[in-house]
């Protein structure tokens, strides 16, 4: 063991985490390197019974952890991640193993994602109301929910764990987290090491298979389920949830559309816009899927957006420069790859990357591709590929573009890119999706709200006002 570390953690055995202590099964699954192909550690998958014993002893700890007072939660999750930076290295590692991401941008989420997540929850505090006329006091507070269930993601597994786990400790809430069975390894990880600083039942995590989500949202010991996925998924979780009329919270997924003015400084703004769309090789809920760019400057923006794309290096996570990773599993890359054969079988014009997606080593790599100017319904347009595959089309009419922006089911993120500021912030309130960035590709921050429009999802968290989406509000009235 290290000199710095204060615990042995092994970081190649992975159990389930139930009431405190480390739980195996008699059924193991395993995580997958993306960028080989090959199996990678076993993890046991959890049944019914491990589900029930879990909510049983997160309700058990619910009784006493919403009952400590707010500032004595901080210095819990304080303590907590003292604790994990001792591991960053460890966790970077995992996360590179389990996702196949660059190691610069693993590290982004291992350390400075989780340090900005953590010390943007320990600023906050739950707001109190007060009322009062001649006939009554009262005041609103708000109070912990129960039990929560976190359904997490495969593409920024670290982030999305950690971006629940915190609202929900602060609040005063137990949690389940259930790890992607694509990337399971980090956040069962953080569980562990949670055994080492919280109450038995306050932070547990099971991962499973298909079965193990569905088991949750049914489940009558859950007060609410925070789920990050896909649109399809999600709405099968708040179908499920409301035979319990769970609390629910719903991020899924976007068609981000960013919208280029012409007056733009074209040799800065195309390698920005670039990376808006390939940053995570694609697979971002939040990133540019659709482009619009002025007629005007159409073709020197998409010649600059070439050029950017075939900058990029896609690789290993430890090769120098390596900018893009793989596609993180087999099921995501051939759906990716659909939409390749769709294009090339229709006919549009690749402007960069191949029509066909070569084979690497058994890993699943695929280079940025740009498609010029497909039309409005094709598959490329109207569907999120989620890999690095983005169309552009030119415009001429600010009315007209704002509509095929908003032509589609979701509304999660959009970009607006203009020297007129005036201009710029007048189409972006105009825009249908939760978060608006002018002159910037997605940047998101857990010191502001995020949520999606339309089926982008349901409520949202993160910011201020995410902190409540963990609470119930209650009025006391006391009559003079």
């Amino acid at each position: 063991m290290s000199p710095s570390k204060t615990i042995d953690i092994d970081f190649t055995t992975f159990y389930n985490i139930v009431d405190g202590k480390q739980r195996g099964a008699k059924s193991h699954a395993h995580g997958v390197d993306p960028t080989t192909g090959e199996k990678s550690w076993d993890v046991p998958v959890a049944t019914e019974q491990d589900l029930d014993d879990a909510v049983k002893a997160a309700q058990k700890a619910f009784e006493s952890w919403s009952q400590v007072p707010i500032e004595q939660r901080k210095e819990k999750i304080r303590a907590l991640f003292d604790l994990y930076a001792e591991y960053q290295e460890d966790f970077t590692n995992l996360l590179i193993k389990e996702s196949g991401k660059p190691r610069s941008f693993a590290q982004r989420e291992a350390e400075g994602s989780v340090s900005v997540i953590v010390s943007h929850h320990l600023g906050l505090n739950l707001p109190e109301e007060r009322f009062e006329d001649d006939e009554r006091v009262a005041i609103t507070r708000y109070t912990p929910l129960g039990v929560v269930g976190a359904i997490c993601p495969w593409n920024f597994p670290i982030t999305l764990s950690v971006g629940k786990l915190l609202p929900a400790l602060l609040t005063g809430n137990t949690i389940i987290i259930k790890p992607s069975p694509f990337t399971p390894y980090t956040a069962l990880k953080i569980a562990e090491l949670a055994q080492h600083v919280l109450p038995p039942g306050v932070v547990q995590a099971v991962g499973g298979d298909d079965r193990l989500g569905p088991m949750m949202t049914v489940h009558r010991g859950i007060s609410k389920i925070s789920f990050t996925g896909s649109i399809a998924t999600g709405k099968k979780v708040m179908e499920s949830c409301a035979k319990t009329l769970k609390r629910v919270t719903l991020e899924m997924g976007g068609n981000d559309a960013s919208i280029i003015l012409p007056d733009v400084d074209i040799e800065k703004v195309a390698p920005q816009v670039a990376m808006g769309a390939f940053m995570n090789s694609g697979q971002v809920c939040v990133a540019t899927k659709r482009i619009y760019v002025h007629e005007s400057i159409y073709e020197p923006f998409l010649q600059a957006m070439v050029k950017a794309a075939s900058s990029f290096k896609v690789g290993l996570s430890n090769e120098p420069g390596v900018m893009l990773g793989p596609i993180q599993n087999k099921m995501q890359y051939e759906k990716v790859k659909g939409f390749f054969a769709d294009s090339k079988k229709n006919g549009y014009k690749f402007a960069t990357g191949k029509d066909e997606i070569e084979e690497t080593n058994g890993g699943y790599f695929i280079q940025p591709t740009i498609i010029d100017n497909p039309p409005n319904e094709s598959r490329i347009i109207a569907e999120e590929p989620f890999g690095p595959i983005v169309p552009l089309q030119p415009w001429s009419d600010e009315a007209e573009v704002l509509q095929r922006a908003n032509n589609t089911n979701t509304g999660l993120g959009a970009c607006v890119w203009g020297k007129d500021l005036e201009r710029a912030e007048k189409i972006a309130r105009q825009l249908q999706a939760g978060s608006v960035f002018v002159n910037s590709f997605e940047k998101l921050t857990p010191r502001l709200f995020f949520g999606g429009h339309k089926e982008s999802g349901i409520g949202g968290e993160w910011g201020n006002l995410g902190l409540l989406s963990y609470c119930n509000a209650q009025v006391v009235h006391v009559f003079k």
